[in-house]
C-alpha cells in the first residue's frame, strides 16, 4: 500500500490565496545618518521593543535594499543630511577635547618629570633648605623648577665659599652683578 498513488482532485475555484503580508518589524529606526552618501551607504540605531539597541550598517549599491528604502522614506534625505552634519561635528568636538586633554596630561608629565630630574641632584635631595625643596615641589611649571633648582644650588654654593674664593673662582660673574647692580642703583636714584 505504501506504493500506491492517490490522486487528488483540486477545485480551483475552492482555492483562496493568502496575501503575503509584510512581516511587522520589532524595532524603530533612529538617528540615521550617512556614512558615504555617494556610495549610498549609511548608518542607522535599531532600538527593539525590549530596550536593546543595536548599530546597523546599511548599504543599497543595486536599489533593492527594503531597509534603506523603508529609512528613506520614514525620515528624507534631509533628515540624514542633518543628522551626518550633527554626528560630524560632535566628533570633531570630541577629537578636540581628546586632544586638549592629552595635551594637558603631556604638560603635566613633563612637569613630573622635571621634578624627579631635580630631585635626583643630590646637592638637592640632601639640602637642607626645606622652603626651597618645597617650592620646587609646588611648582606649576618646568621652568619653575629650574628657577627654583638653580637657585637652592646656588644657595648651596654659596655657603660652601667665602666672598674671596668667589672672587677668585668666578671673577667675571662677581664682575658682571657688580655691573648690573651699579646700572640698577644709578637707575633707581635718577627716578
Amino acid at each position: 500500500m505504501a506504493n500506491e498513488k492517490v490522486v487528488l482532485e483540486i477545485d480551483p475555484s475552492n482555492i483562496t490565496t493568502v496575501q503575503d503580508e509584510p512581516k511587522k518589524r520589532n524595532f524603530v529606526y533612529r538617528d540615521p545618518y550617512w556614512s558615504n552618501k555617494d556610495a549610498k551607504h549609511m548608518i542607522v540605531t535599531l532600538e527593539y521593543e525590549d530596550g536593546r539597541k543595536s548599530t546597523a550598517s546599511i548599504q543599497d549599491k543595486d536599489g533593492t535594499n527594503p531597509d534603506y528604502q523603508a529609512i528613506l522614506e520614514e525620515f528624507g534625505e534631509e533628515v540624514l543630511d542633518t543628522n551626518t552634519e550633527e554626528g560630524v561635528r560632535r566628533r570633531d568636538e570630541q577629537v578636540k577635547k581628546r586632544k586638549e586633554t592629552e595635551a594637558v596630561r603631556a604638560k603635566q608629565e613633563q612637569l613630573f618629570g622635571a621634578k624627579l630630574q631635580a630631585f635626583e641632584i643630590d646637592k638637592v635631595k640632601h639640602s637642607s633648605n626645606v622652603e626651597l625643596k618645597r617650592l620646587i615641589r609646588k611648582a606649576k611649571t618646568p621652568l619653575e623648577v629650574t628657577s627654583y633648582t638653580t637657585i637652592l644650588l646656588l644657595d648651596d654654593f654659596m655657603n660652601e665659599k667665602t666672598v674671596t674664593d668667589l672672587w677668585d673662582e668666578t671673577p667675571n660673574l662677581v664682575q658682571k652683578l657688580k655691573e648690573v647692580a651699579e646700572v640698577v642703583f644709578d637707575e633707581r636714584d635718577k627716578s
